[in-house]
């Protein structure tokens, strides 16, 4: 895959957008396409990564004063909302999550963990944690950010935003996971912290109940920051496995699962063709119109009964043999729908205007 451009990468200074990014969509494709002549990687041997991250306010005076009151046992419902804003002290996932995570926040259904490690200086924490069987979304925080160099460059500002981070290994009872992550800063709400996502690429197959292992390697550290604790599926999710398909233009699309959680939708989708081609050969039948750059470039709405189109907060791919899977992620619904429609587009490049394409839309049945 190509590395992400400075001018990708500083769009991540903006508020997370409704839909992903057409250059991180065509990037994706690319990928696809020539994951079938490449060998599965071990953790050891994949090449390094850069991943974007956010950060956790740390409080110093002001912090120990505050920590005397609540010691003392006086706090007056007017100081104790007051202390509730105070970043050190309130949830990273309600200050700088998605409208789900923020939620779980709210309603008790995150797990403080407060692991922390220290090398040669440097400490890292996992401080909270939640898993819904969509998805998994954990805070780190380091203590110190890595030295800023005074060039200016959108690199030093995208290397001390993401802590340094290189990359994080994913281990399931003690087996490496193949997953995508992403990140998300914690901006100036929580400035030493980030937010990761994993467990969400296709095809993968977490237990509700795990051992999790995370290896978290930073750039500028030789040794990686190892944690580990149980994991538990936070709550009972709706899971619908439609199995249909639409057919348009040598384009086999189907709906293979759509999960709904108080925390996440998610929607996975394959396409395929005809048994026996390969995935450049079904790239090369799909129209122009529904290609940008000469690869696939659909992308996906979901609305519940009433219409309501979800946010988009995330998305995964792979290719396999003879098809392409694609898992999206979706802040949840405010209440369970009777129905949701699927609703595929394809992005004009120079306007963003959303092309929709009726024909392989999909009436999701939920109650």
């Amino acid at each position: 895959m190509k590395a992400l451009e400075h001018e990708d990468l500083l769009q991540l200074k903006e508020e997370p957008a409704q839909e992903l990014p057409e250059s991180v969509r065509m990037r994706l494709d690319e990928t696809y396409f020539m994951l079938e002549d490449m060998p599965m990687a071990e953790p050891e041997k994949r090449k390094k990564r850069s991943w974007v991250r956010r950060s956790i306010l740390i409080v110093s005076g002001a912090a120990a004063a505050f920590m005397l009151l609540i010691g003392s046992g006086f706090v007056s419902p007017v100081m104790a909302q007051a202390l509730k804003q105070i970043p050190f002290l309130e949830s990273v996932f309600k200050l700088a999550g998605d409208r789900g995570l923020q939620k779980a926040s709210d309603e008790g259904m995150t797990v403080k963990t407060d692991q922390s490690v220290t090398h040669n200086g440097v400490t890292v924490t996992l401080s909270e944690l939640i898993y819904d069987g969509s998805r998994l979304n954990l805070v780190l925080t380091r203590d110190k950010l890595p030295e800023e160099n005074s060039s200016g460059e959108a690199s030093e500002w995208i290397k001390r935003s993401t802590l340094g981070l290189n990359n994080i290994d994913f281990y399931v009872n003690g087996s490496w996971v193949n997953t995508g992550m992403s990140v998300r800063p914690g901006g100036s709400s929580a400035p030493h912290s980030i937010i990761v996502t994993a467990l969400d690429s296709p095809g993968l197959h977490i237990p509700d109940e795990f051992e999790l292992k995370l290896l978290v390697k930073l750039e500028d550290q030789p040794k990686p920051f190892e944690f580990k604790l149980p994991v538990k599926k936070a709550e009972n999710s709706t899971v619908i496995t439609p199995d249909e398909f639409r057919v348009l233009d040598h384009i086999q699309m189907g709906i293979i699962k759509l999960e709904i959680t108080p925390v996440t939708t998610q929607l996975e989708v394959e396409i395929k063709g005809d048994q026996g081609q390969s995935l450049s050969e079904i790239e090369k039948l799909v129209p122009e119109q529904y290609k940008v750059g000469g690869f696939m470039n659909f992308d996906f709405d979901i609305a519940d009964d009433k219409g309501n189109l979800q946010n988009t907060v995330g998305g995964n791919g792979s290719g396999e043999t003879d098809r392409f899977r694609y898992v999206y992620s979706y802040e949840p619904f405010e209440e369970i729908p009777e129905f949701v429609m699927i609703k595929p587009y394809v992005l004009t490049p120079k306007t963003g205007e959303k092309k929709y394409i009726h024909e392989l839309e999909f009436k999701i049945q939920v109650k």
